[in-house]
């Protein structure tokens, strides 16, 4: 199903808001650099040959005594569901970030972890609760040397879906969001058109930029621009959400 965003939700639910700047301050077509297009969907890929890496066995036996020490309730269920490669806590290094499930239930707060692998060796490991189902690497964009991760994910429930970005990246005391904001909902499972999407982009500075689409029938996979795009502001969590784990 292709995935698309109403222009109320978008509004209404943005974890960023829009600032008041100047078109100049807009990212342009020649210095974006897209982070996420609620018009894709999910590009899934087979990535179960993950789990039997050595260097996995290592990052899913501390995330499992964790969730074990944890929740009573835990059910295990591994699933990757994406990995990216850049320079994400060291500049000038070659990394492996992998998105991984340890447990999918429950359906809202999947038990998920994030870890960076450089060769052979495990660097950073840790889990959180979240609905998270891609993983992608965009460039370093606020020129501290690191490449920045952005999360992706998908919740649907009685034929309403509905999808949102996170854009996040390593401080000195650790790995943090740098903001969310949904990109996709509709209804066409439900047989309710209207469905609509987000396209987010950054440019120098840094700044984000919002472009929104109204795709009008269920029938039609044709997106149409609603507005001009509009500046975008991530605003951080108050704390992060990552729960580091101990990396031999």
């Amino acid at each position: 199903m292709s995935t698309r965003l109403s222009l109320l939700a978008l509004v209404t639910t943005l974890f960023a808001c829009a600032d008041a700047q100047s078109p100049d301050d807009l990212s342009t077509a020649a210095d974006a650099i897209e982070i996420a297009d609620g018009r894709t969907g999910n590009r899934g890929e087979d990535l179960s040959t993950w789990a039997s890496r050595p260097v996995f066995t290592e990052i899913a036996a501390a995330a499992r005594a964790y969730w074990q020490a944890n929740d009573p309730a835990y059910e295990e269920d591994i699933r990757i569901m994406g990995v990216a490669e850049g320079a994400f806590t060291l500049p000038g290094s070659s990394q492996v970030a992998v998105l991984y499930v340890m447990s999918v239930w429950p359906r809202c707060c999947p038990k998920s972890g994030l870890a960076v692998i450089e060769g052979d060796q495990l660097v950073y490991n840790a889990v959180f609760t979240g609905i998270a189902q891609a993983l992608s690497a965009i460039p370093d964009i606020d020129d501290d040397g690191l490449d920045e991760l952005v999360l992706t994910g998908f919740f649907g429930m009685g034929g309403q879906e509905s999808g949102s970005v996170t854009l996040a990246h390593f401080l000195a005391d650790g790995f943090t969001d740098r903001g969310s904001t949904a990109m996709y909902d509709g209804a066409c499972a439900a047989g309710h058109a209207g469905s609509t999407a987000a396209r987010i982009t950054a440019g120098p500075g840094p700044s984000f930029t919002v472009e929104r689409f109204i795709q009008p029938s269920c029938e039609v996979e044709e997106w149409t621009p609603v507005g001009d795009p509009e500046p975008l502001t991530f605003e951080p969590p108050a704390e992060s959400r990552y729960i580091s784990l101990p990396v031999n």
